[in-house]
This record gives C-alpha cells, sequence and structure tokens, in this order.
C-alpha cells in the first residue's frame, strides 16, 4: 500500500518496494538469492536518500542481464588465496552477491588474525559503495571498498576521460 508523502508523492513501504523489485530482477533472469540481493541494495539505496543508485539503476541492471554483460543467475565461487586473503570469482555476476557469499569466511579471518582482505572478480557493480561496507562498521570494524572502472570523468582542463566514478569507499 502507497503512503503520502509530506509532498504529495506516493511512498511505497520498504518491504513492498524490495518486493517489486526482486520481481522486476526476476522477470530478467535473475535467479531468487540474486534478485532478493539486488533488490534490497537499490531499496536501501533509495530508502536512504541516494536516489542516484536507488530505483533509478534498475534501467542500467536491466540492460546489463538483457544484454549478456552480466550473468544474474551466476554462483560466486570463494576461495582461500592466505591466511587472512580471500578471493571470490563472481563468475560475470554481480559483487553484492560474491561480498555476501565471501562475508562470513571473512569475518572469520578477521576474528583469527584482526584483518583480512577480499578481493572479488568477474563483477559488476551499479550502485553506490557504502552499503558494501556499512555492515563491517556495523559490527566494530574498518573496512575499505577500491574498485575499477571504465575512464568517463574528463578532469579540469583535460580532453579525455582519465577517470572513473566511485572509486572507494570506507566505513569506521
Amino acid at each position: 500500500m502507497t503512503a503520502p508523502s509530506p509532498t504529495g508523492e506516493s511512498l511505497i513501504p520498504y518491504a513492498e518496494l524490495v518486493a517489486l523489485l526482486a520481481c522486476i530482477f526476476e522477470r530478467h533472469g535473475c535467479s531468487d538469492t540474486v534478485a532478493r540481493i539486488l533488490a534490497e541494495n537499490c531499496a536501501g539505496c533509495e530508502r536512504d536518500g541516494s536516489f542516484s543508485h536507488g530505483v533509478f539503476r534498475i534501467p542500467g541492471y536491466v540492460g546489463s542481464l538483457k544484454s549478456g554483460w552480466a550473468d544474474g543467475k551466476a554462483v560466486p565461487k570463494v576461495e582461500e588465496a592466505g591466511p587472512a586473503f580471500l578471493r571470490v570469482d563472481a563468475a560475470n555476476g554481480f559483487a553484492q552477491p560474491a561480498l555476501l557469499a565471501a562475508r562470513p569466511r571473512l569475518m572469520e579471518m578477521v576474528r583469527a588474525g584482526g584483518m583480512a582482505l577480499l578481493a572479488i572478480r568477474n563483477s559488476h557493480h551499479f550502485s553506490a559503495l557504502w552499503p558494501d561496507v556499512e555492515p563491517f562498521a556495523r559490527d566494530g570494524l574498518v573496512a575499505l571498498s577500491v574498485v575499477n572502472s571504465f575512464a568517463c570523468v574528463v578532469p579540469h582542463g583535460g580532453r579525455s576521460a582519465v577517470y572513473g566514478t566511485n572509486p572507494m569507499a570506507f566505513a569506521t
């Protein structure tokens, strides 16, 4: 059920928005698990006022799924690369499910050794990075996330794109 906002807009309760977005992701080729993870991510960004990374991103996700650029049914493969180093092959899927697949073992490594590193490869990420690092801060940890990106930002005085967007996030 929608509720009017003070500005007269219709607001959808968080749980209903998650369910709606999950249906959209499933309809466009995501597994139930991936659809739910992406829906919670987008709805969370929307709820927290990061509208540029909430519902606004749905066409980008759908386009990447339709084109085959990202696999909505990919199952991440977590592998230990060292005593405090995990690697995840996201299998051409999204980074958020890869992070969630690695998180339990990553937390064990942090508790055992005081720190850990997670590297995710073969993934796609269309959201803000703060939702990825905030859970670690809530657990009393420091977290840093760094991603690569296509060059799409021209520096001041430049003539061609050099930098990507959303290169890093941290939480304490």
